[in-house]
């Protein structure tokens, strides 16, 4: 892009873009799987700087061939939703804890050796190629935990939003008409 465009121009069009995407939310479902292919005209009326958007030439892909597609919703799974200092920090108090006295907030010598041979086993577990088969002694347990917790990591998200365009300016997309009616000369 040679070509002068006003300052604030990107700023404005992209509270043009803003406002068109919000009113294509309004008309679709989240559910909803669409297609479609954009051309537009855009100019800068101070400068004069102009440019034209066109679906890509293309086959396939996950535009299938089209300027635009609007996926579905999807479930994904965020595995950082409850962060692993979080985990590890509440599995490690709840476990000690069973090793306090009730309404004690002191940590005795018993507490104090289960958080070691805790910490102990983790930087072994990080060194092992296999830890969990070889010392592991409640791993039916602990993968059952586990994939409770994972589950609790599902969320929803918008689907994605792709785009397959040239963008050209003025002059760019004169040039190539003019060679294309070239050729049809020829």
């Amino acid at each position: 892009m040679n070509e002068e465009w006003t300052d604030g121009s990107g700023k404005a069009l992209s509270k043009v873009a803003s406002m068109l995407t919000k009113e294509e939310n309004q008309r679709h479902t989240k559910d909803d799987d669409y297609f479609s292919d954009p051309r537009l005209y855009v100019q800068d009326l101070n400068t004069g700087a102009a440019l034209m958007i066109t679906p890509e030439t293309h086959e396939g892909g996950k535009t299938q061939g089209r300027g635009y597609r609007k996926c579905k919703s999807v479930r994904q799974r965020m595995p950082h939703k409850v962060s692993p200092k979080l985990q590890v920090s509440v599995l490690l108090d709840m476990l000690v804890a069973q090793l306090v006295p009730k309404g004690e907030d002191r940590v005795g010598p018993l507490a104090e050796a289960a958080y070691r041979r805790i910490v102990d086993a983790m930087l072994e577990a990080q060194q092992a190629d296999d830890w969990l088969k070889q010392n592991a002694k409640h791993s039916k347990k602990v993968n059952e935990m586990i994939e409770r917790l994972q589950e609790m990591t599902w969320v929803e998200r918008k689907g994605d939003s792709l785009i397959k365009v040239d963008i050209v300016t003025l002059d760019e997309a004169k040039m190539t008409a003019e060679m294309l009616e070239m050729e049809v000369v020829e």
